[in-house]
């Protein structure tokens, strides 16, 4: 039996209203993923690693004379020596920045290191007079009176109108009077004359 035709749209109209339903709990059970770019920003309050100096890597830029010189004034010696190390293995015939390393070594209290590089320095680089005149003061300090006096001598012989050369070996001089004198005391303690002389240089 045929059904009349307005029970069949009715029929129909409320297959259709329930088919929708079932669309939008589906579409509403479905959960969709933030996207990577809506992530919670970090907040202000978060807190910041301290960042500590690492070994420059093998493939990062060559440092330039000027970036090694500022981080040595800033007092970041290691950095400092680090990035001398670096560039010098690409511009090995550098005497500025060896010169500087020297310098950056004997902040750092690395002073046989420093010596080390400054007695290279004098055989490569002879025409240059200041590496004779920091290898001086450090023999020195080490108590090497005489190896200080020779290499003073030959900066000299280098460059004859270094005054600051001819300064150092003045002091020098009298460095080696005085040692001399203190030692000729106690092989003769009781001359007046000796003692007089060693007194003038005190």
């Amino acid at each position: 039996m045929a059904l009349h035709p307005a029970v069949v749209r009715a029929i129909l109209a409320i297959l259709m209203a329930g088919l929708c339903r079932f669309g939008v709990a589906q579409e509403t059970a479905v959960a969709i993923p933030p996207s990577p770019a809506e992530a919670t920003p970090l907040s202000v309050t978060t807190p910041i690693p301290v960042v500590t100096a690492t070994p420059l890597p093998a493939d990062s830029p060559v440092s330039s004379p000027k970036a090694i010189q500022k981080l040595a004034s800033e007092g970041k010696l290691q950095e400092a020596l680090m990035a001398a190390n670096q560039y010098l293995d690409t511009n090995s015939q550098d005497g500025t920045v060896l010169f500087l390393k020297a310098k950056i070594l004997t902040k750092m209290g690395k002073t046989d290191d420093a010596i080390t590089v400054l007695e290279g320095m004098t055989e490569r680089f002879p025409e240059m007079v200041t590496p004779y005149n920091n290898l001086a003061a450090l023999y020195s300090d080490k108590g090497r009176l005489d190896d200080a006096r020779k290499i003073l001598e030959m900066a000299l012989m280098v460059q004859p109108n270094y005054a600051t050369a001819y300064e150092n070996l003045a002091d020098l001089y009298l460095a080696l009077a005085r040692q001399s004198y203190a030692h000729a005391l106690k092989l003769d303690p009781n001359n007046k004359t000796l003692k007089a002389k060693a007194d003038k240089l005190n």
